[in-house]
């Protein structure tokens, strides 16, 4: 008889980069942040954005049915927070984000895909960070959660020592009207950008379309990111693979109220 051994478990593989992150291992109530440092942390942050943007709000790429995860190829140049559950370990919150020389190593930035970022030159991209793919398990949208992502986000900033913050705002649309009405919103509310306006590539413009008494409500986290300054920075692209209508979004973490920074880098 052949006697059988234990199966080993491989261990998973550790992600690129982590010299690029902060240390960071916070935890408050039940609630622990921190970065994804390998492949097991990096598919359950992409198992829980398929169960926000595919299930929840019926938005998100079509393929991801197929694997129960939200997956792009952005995902392995990028550095990824994580909000767990103590009690579970299940991951329920997260935030994607990458800086200039993540990029030129690899995919480049993710807005590049849907607006010229060549408007905004060096100046901003070499002292940016881009952010992407937020989101929060339903159950656990509250101050705490997010509040946990925007610390890792502030210590993020310290230790990169770039205070530009911008990314991809949406709405979980495909009608052109809802996005030129939230444009004309943003505008009345004092919240486009004064010198940058970087059109959306070909293909992603929202055909002009009569909006006249269209009202939208803004998500949540874009709001949040207004009320703390941010800017908007050209006319909405549609994303058809995504389903959403975005805004690309600046936000100057160098100008914001110190004391509100600070407590969020704690």
């Amino acid at each position: 008889m052949t006697a059988t051994l234990p199966l080993q478990l491989q261990p998973s593989r550790p992600l690129p980069h982590q010299e690029r992150i902060p240390v960071v291992d916070t935890t408050f109530g039940n609630l622990r942040l921190r970065f994804a440092r390998d492949e097991s942390d990096l598919e359950a942050v992409q198992a829980l954005r398929y169960r926000v943007f595919n299930l929840e709000l019926n938005e998100g790429l079509a393929d991801s049915h197929h694997s129960g995860r939200d997956v792009d190829r952005f995902d392995a140049q990028c550095q990824h927070l994580m909000v767990l559950d103590r009690d579970s370990g299940e991951v329920v919150g997260t935030y994607r984000m990458q800086v200039a020389e993540s990029a030129r190593e690899a995919e480049g930035f993710y807005s590049d895909g849907e607006f010229d970022l060549s408007g905004f030159g060096d100046e901003v991209l070499e002292n940016s960070i881009e952010l992407g793919r937020a989101c929060i398990a339903k159950e656990y949208r509250n101050r705490i959660a997010l509040f946990l992502l925007w610390r890792g986000l502030a210590n993020y900033v310290v230790h990169t020592r770039k205070s530009l913050l911008f990314g991809c705002s949406s709405l979980t649309s495909q009608d052109p009207a809802e996005g030129h009405a939230a444009y004309a919103q943003l505008a009345a509310g004092g919240h486009l950008h004064e010198r940058y306006d970087l059109a959306p590539r070909p293909g992603f413009e929202c055909a002009e379309v009569p909006h006249a008494g269209v009202t939208v409500t803004i998500p949540p986290l874009f709001g949040i990111y207004l009320r703390h300054g941010a800017k908007i920075c050209g006319r909405p692209a549609i994303d058809r693979e995504f389903g959403t209508i975005d805004f690309l979004t600046l936000l100057d973490a160098g100008a914001m109220d110190p004391k509100v920074f600070q407590s969020f880098a704690g």
